[in-house]
């Protein structure tokens, strides 16, 4: 059973990007099939947090005190290009009141788990992406409601939203910790793989969910969210790297960094809509949820490349000096 459990889940792992788009798909043509998940999406949101928190190790939490300016460039970059991009869009472009509060919503996300991954395939340095994950999400009950008051409060009453997103957010986190704390690593490794389901369950429904309400208005909206979606990504990306570049970061440093900075918890602000907002705020993070993975995709293979580029050169570099050293070669 276990075994058959591995199987899927490195399975479901590697193709979550197209399970998505099926789900979507399902999800419109069949919206019955998903809108039983609307009223428990708030229970759906606070068992990926705990799955998410039991995954956390303490070496997570390690590197941010033994590396602090690596993880505050991370987060900083994250919490401050991503809302003011979203909400320079919303004025650039005089977006509608409910796309404007949902583009902020995303902009103010923390980093998810995807961009983790991300860093992995970029060869990049995952322990500095798993570490500023880890950060921007405990940080997220403080950030989101401070940052969507700050940036959206002239189109929605934000008030009393930090305390609900600290026990929608923080607390299943927290009690995810202590579990994993309690049982050890040993019994977490054999749960892992039934976590990565459960969460994977829990984001694709939710997600769902979402398609069932706004299939029409998001169909309706077309190209333009799509597109203001891609802006605020690709924005983020690029401005990303071209400060930590200008900050001084090794190559796969800022590589990692600039997945962190371009990637959102699509389904942290699909889920708090629910809780907070009118469905159609949910519509430019149900558009993300796919074009992130996409767009994380293909970066991070750019990335590898140049990694690998990279590295020949300093191996071509190092060689050098012991090739000429070698007599008659002078």
């Amino acid at each position: 059973m276990m075994d058959f459990i591995g199987k899927l889940s490195g399975f479901v792992g590697k193709n979550l990007t197209y399970i998505v788009f099926l789900v979507v798909i399902w999800a419109y043509f069949m919206p019955n099939a998903f809108l039983w998940a609307v009223p428990h999406t708030v229970l759906l949101l606070g068992v990926i947090m705990f799955g998410m928190g039991m995954t956390l190790h303490a070496r997570d939490f390690k590197l941010i005190v033994q590396r602090p300016k690596e993880v505050l460039i991370g987060c900083t970059a994250h919490y401050t290009i991503m809302p003011l991009l979203a909400y320079a869009l919303v004025l650039a472009f005089e977006m509608p009141p409910e796309i404007a509060v949902g583009m902020i919503l995303l902009g103010s996300c923390p980093s998810g788990t995807a961009s983790n991954v991300m860093g992995f395939l970029a060869k990049a340095d995952v322990p500095l992406s798993v570490s500023i994950t880890t950060c921007s999400t405990l940080l997220a009950p403080i950030m989101m409601p401070f940052i969507v008051w700050g940036l959206a409060g002239q189109w929605v009453e934000v008030s009393f939203m930090a305390m609900t997103v600290m026990k929608v957010i923080l607390v299943p986190l927290v009690l995810g910790l202590l579990t994993h704390r309690l049982m050890g690593e040993k019994h977490i490794a054999s749960l892992s793989k039934v976590l990565v389901l459960v969460s994977a369950f829990g984001v694709l429904v939710i997600v769902g969910g979402v398609i069932a309400i706004n299939g029409a208005k998001i169909l309706d909206m077309g190209i333009f969210i799509i597109l203001m979606v891609l802006l605020h990504n690709l924005g983020g990306f690029l401005i990303g790297y071209f400060v930590t570049g200008k900050l001084g970061l090794g190559k796969k440093q800022q590589h990692s960094v600039t997945l962190e900075v371009g990637m959102q918890n699509d389904a942290l602000a699909i889920s708090l809509v629910s809780v907070f907002f009118a469905p159609a705020v949910a519509i430019p993070a149900a558009v993300g949820a796919a074009i992130h993975q996409v767009t994380g995709s293909i970066l991070a293979g750019i990335f590898a490349r140049h990694m690998e580029a990279h590295e020949a050169k300093e191996r071509a570099a190092e060689a050098k000096p012991l090739i000429e050293a070698v007599p008659g070669n002078h």
